[in-house]
């Protein structure tokens, strides 16, 4: 098993990790194979699950009751998976299906450090005045990696020393959203990395104070970044 992921017990239900109405999705049909983004609308103990219905080039993916299909969700810092059926197909007054309530979950839950890579272009501004002098500010660096309680930037000159304070902006897409971020960060550690065409100064930054939008904008990237790059989620970019 990944570092990455811990086992929970299997005898959990829906109702125990409280999955909000509207989170993402993911379905992938058997016959023939496609993975769908949906919605959740609402779930019953030992009932239902309903969901938007899938859509493709526009219009409502159709499909015959009883069609088997797996899951996948999202809720805080956990991975849903379950296999389910399609139990009732409705298309007013908007297109929506019910689920069979799955007998077993597989539940996982992702590590607070775990990094995932990413290629984000970032926008660092000091966070007091006058306080570094490396850098002409705001300055563009790149974040290779992100967690969810930090992340690694990149930069042709060294961005401060370690403890230094700094405000990193960063545009996040979730979901198909663009959200943006401002994010106060500290760095941890620097690394100097040399071998190629230029230097590059490596940063370690640790989230400060973040709140409670910025969070769950970050978890909902960093969580859908770890799917993508486990193969669980096409990726949306």
């Amino acid at each position: 098993m990944s570092q990455a992921l811990k086992q929970l017990p299997n005898n959990l239900v829906l109702g125990d990790l409280k999955p909000q109405i509207g989170a993402q999705v993911r379905i992938e049909t058997h016959a023939p194979r496609r993975r769908y983004s949906c919605k959740l609308l609402g779930y019953k103990e030992g009932g239902s699950i309903m969901i938007s219905a899938p859509v493709s080039a526009g219009r409502a993916v159709v499909t015959n009751e009883g069609a088997p299909i797996t899951a996948r969700l999202m809720s805080g810092n956990y991975i849903i998976a379950f296999s389910s059926r399609v139990l009732k197909v409705h298309s007013t007054p908007f297109s929506y299906w019910h689920l069979e309530y799955p007998k077993q979950l597989e539940t996982r839950r992702i590590r607070q450090h775990t990094r995932v890579p990413v290629n984000l272009l970032v926008s660092v501004d000091e966070m007091e005045e006058g306080v570094n002098h490396f850098a002409e500010w705001p300055c563009t660096a790149f974040c290779k990696d992100i967690s969810l309680t930090g992340a690694c930037i990149d930069s042709p000159h060294a961005l401060g020393r370690i403890n230094d304070r700094l405000f990193l902006s960063m545009r996040l897409s979730v979901a198909d959203m663009d959200q943006m971020v401002l994010v106060p960060a500290v760095i941890r550690n620097i690394n100097q990395v040399e071998g190629g065409p230029a230097t590059v100064y490596s940063h370690g930054v640790e989230y400060l104070d973040l709140d409670e939008e910025t969070r769950l904008v970050l978890s909902g990237f960093v969580y859908q970044q770890f799917l993508i790059e486990t193969g669980n989620l096409d990726d949306l970019a």
